[in-house]
């Protein structure tokens, strides 16, 4: 007796309704992907969660499409419907393998660290010649006024608010591009092109200009269709991850876009890492794709500094493992609120306390990263966090009411030094002050850097943090050339210049009270400490005019 099976086999429907409903569901799903692909500019990297998800999104789209036209739930709804079910999933738990719960100190190390025991003398981070003056609000401010005195320019374009800061020829700069302002103005200016960048010094803010271009940039993140920036590069390089369009300069002053190129060291997706740099010519569209040990010396950065940042914090953060972070928190540190750039040696670097976790307004030290090698520096040194030091310097000059920039960090007379610009609410900077980490109320304010240094070593002696030296004397007699006075900190202060000498002689009205009669032209006799400065400060002053 034979036995017959009888197999049913699940009707797939490829009824002519449903061959047609499966080839009008494809097409509206390969429309819509062309669509995105072209405005959003997707990376095709299974390591992106994003594009991920996006998959699982057009599967989606492809089933629902289907299901309306065809009115059937068979195979090929349910099929596209599940792959999508798997992919978020999938993505979801290759996430979770990656995360900081199972990997804190994988994320720890991400970052290498070199530790310095404390600050000391021998610590030198930014020259005084090299010191910023200029941040990047500041620069905004002084780049806003350079497009108004080119006629027209201003209706044409805007300035781009990042304000990269670079080293170009022994200089520091904070450097952006123009814009174009819409579609409108992008369409007539798309041969021609953006016709500069403005270029702030930021040792000086009277350097600021805007640089005139001989051939315009064509290649801009507010350019449209194929001069997009993003576009451009991704429709040759598909599968990266990018991040940071950083806008920089050769030293020939030639305007260059660098991108990091990103990819996960932990885990599937997680733990983001710059393995690459594409440097693409804003002009010419040019673009080649360079190993970080290949990178052209002009370039500044590489590094994300979110990403770079992030790694600092999870290097504090991850001292004891991820269980420390929520029952003992014991010796956790994290970066303070704000962080700042600095050039080093023609290197750009960020810079931030370092606070323990919890602390109020202290520091146990301080974090650099340079944003091309991603090496990076801790310098341990107690004190008051940079906002308080802030405070403290907007105190000196409360009646003012002038702001205090992010500071940067100093060595003066071997104690760390906070310094930072104070501006009126224009923005513009009036004075600079100084003020001790350690005891931040040891503030020094003048309208020059010199100055700022002379008050705050005259603080630091009065205050007992550093030994008054003992420095011979000579006496000079001169012919005043030029005699200024100011008032600093309700003190007034007297400049002079005399005839023949290169120095700038400063003293306080309480030294003598023939500063107060004394005019250009008076022979006087002063007394001065024996050390080779620009500028001098009076032991003692005598006008041979006088007898008082």
């Amino acid at each position: 007796m034979k036995t017959q099976f009888n197999f049913n086999i699940p009707q797939t429907s490829f009824s002519v309704k449903s061959s047609k409903a499966f080839m009008i569901a494809l097409v509206v799903t390969g429309v819509l992907a062309a669509v995105n692909d072209y405005v959003s500019l997707p990376a095709y990297n299974l390591h992106d969660m994003s594009f991920i998800f996006l998959l699982a999104f057009y599967l989606v789209v492809f089933a629902f499409v289907y299901v309306l036209l065809s009115q059937k739930t068979n195979a090929i709804f349910t099929f596209p419907i599940i792959a999508a079910i798997i992919l978020v999933v999938s993505s979801i738990g290759l996430s979770f393998l990656g995360s900081e719960f199972l990997n804190s100190s994988k994320y720890r190390e991400q970052i290498s660290i070199t530790e310095q025991n404390e600050f000391n003398g021998d610590f030198t981070l930014v020259n005084l010649d090299q010191v910023p003056l200029v941040d990047k609000a500041t620069a905004q401010q002084l780049g806003d006024k350079q497009i108004g005195k080119v006629q027209g320019l201003g209706s044409q374009f805007n300035i781009n608010q990042d304000y990269t800061l670079i080293s170009s020829n022994a200089q520091i700069y904070r450097i952006s591009p123009l814009e174009h302002q819409d579609f409108f103005k992008w369409f007539q200016n798309r041969v021609s092109g953006i016709p500069g960048y403005i270029q702030v010094n930021v040792t000086d803010p009277n350097d600021v200009s805007l640089v005139d271009l001989a051939q315009g940039i064509i290649y801009s993140p507010s350019a449209y269709f194929d001069q997009d920036l993003l576009r451009h590069v991704r429709f040759s390089y598909r599968t990266e991850i990018l991040r940071d369009f950083s806008f920089e300069i050769d030293d020939q002053g030639r305007p260059f876009y660098v991108i990091s190129v990103v990819e996960p060291e932990i885990g599937w997706f997680t733990g983001l890492d710059t393995q690459a740099v594409i440097i693409v010519d804003a002009i010419s569209g040019d673009m080649n794709k360079f190993s970080l040990e290949e990178l052209p010396l002009w370039v500044d950065r590489a590094q994300p500094t979110e990403l770079a940042w992030s790694q600092i914090d999870n290097w504090g953060y991850y001292v004891h493992g991820y269980w420390n972070t929520i029952f003992g928190q014991k010796d956790m540190l994290q970066t303070t609120e704000g962080y700042n750039y600095v050039s080093i040696e023609g290197q750009t670097y960020i810079f931030s306390g370092l606070t323990s976790v919890g602390s109020d307004r202290s520091i146990v030290g301080f974090a650099l990263i340079n944003l091309r090698t991603k090496e990076a520096r801790f310098i341990k040194v107690g004190g008051a966090d940079e906002y308080s030091a802030m405070s403290s310097a907007q105190g000196q000059v409360q009646d003012l009411n002038y702001e205090a920039t992010f500071p940067v960090l100093l060595n003066i007379e071997s104690k760390a030094t906070y310094f930072m610009s104070l501006k009126d609410n224009e923005g513009l900077v009036k004075l600079y002050a100084m003020v001790n980490v350690q005891d931040y109320s040891v503030v020094g304010v003048g309208e020059s850097l010199e100055e700022a240094k002379t008050a705050y070593i005259a603080k630091l002696r009065n205050s007992g943090l550093v030994e008054i030296p003992v420095i011979e004397s000579t006496q000079l007699t001169g012919t005043i050339q030029t005699i200024k006075s100011a008032i600093i900190n309700g003190t007034t202060q007297f400049y002079l210049i005399l005839e023949g000498s290169p120095q700038l002689y400063v003293a306080s009205a309480d030294l003598s009270v023939e500063l107060m009669l004394s005019e250009v032209g008076d022979v006087v006799t002063l007394e001065i400490a024996t050390e080779d400065l620009q500028t001098l400060n009076l032991k003692s002053f005598d006008n041979l005019n006088y007898t008082y």
